[in-house]
């Protein structure tokens, strides 16, 4: 039985049937961007034995996982092997995290120094007021805000809290600018 050849670039990767529980390798042609293969889990024996069976890959793209080393070490010793590029962005963000965070103490000085160095802001630009239309709508929201400016001075000016409430919410029938002796 001839086997099968493999791609010239293998991309392999786990991934889950079940999260958290059954988890299977899928093995990609990365250049025809095609599934080669499922395996059923991510063991080192059923890929190396995978690989054994279908030679020839020249590159193989895999994640960190070391059962895929060493079944890359064993049944293909003279492909490269090569992060993917989610891996590699994910360890090149940990790295930079990592030496972000060792250095902060340095990065806040010299963040520092530099804020010290800039320029005033210059004052801003006072731009024409923009008038609004005068429509119904604008007319009404426009009395309203004056209506309710006027019960915050009103507010600040009676001593007494309850006559201030009534003048605001006044019983039933009763125009919000007459007491209830006045009715």
């Amino acid at each position: 039985m001839v086997p099968e050849l493999s791609p010239r670039v293998l991309g392999v990767d786990e991934f889950a049937f079940r999260k958290g529980r059954t988890y299977g390798t899928i093995l990609v042609d990365v250049e025809a961007g095609q599934v080669v293969d499922v395996l059923p889990d991510r063991t080192s024996e059923t890929l190396a034995a995978w690989l054994r069976h279908h030679p020839g890959a020249e590159i193989i793209c895999r994640d960190r996982a070391s059962a895929y080393t060493r079944a890359i070490k064993e049944a293909a010793p003279d492909a490269v092997e090569v992060a993917d590029r989610w891996h590699l962005l994910q360890n090149l963000a940990a790295a930079l995290e990592k030496t972000c965070h060792q250095h902060r103490a340095c990065l806040r000085k010299r963040a520092d120094e530099e804020t010290g160095r800039i320029r005033e802001a210059p004052p801003p630009i006072q731009l024409p007021v923009h008038e609004l239309p005068r429509t119904q709508i604008i007319e009404r929201t426009r009395h309203r805000y004056t209506d309710v400016q006027d019960d915050v001075v009103m507010l600040e000016r009676v001593p007494d809290r309850r006559s201030a409430g009534r003048r605001l919410f006044p019983a039933p029938g009763l125009s919000p600018h007459m007491t209830v002796g006045e009715a």
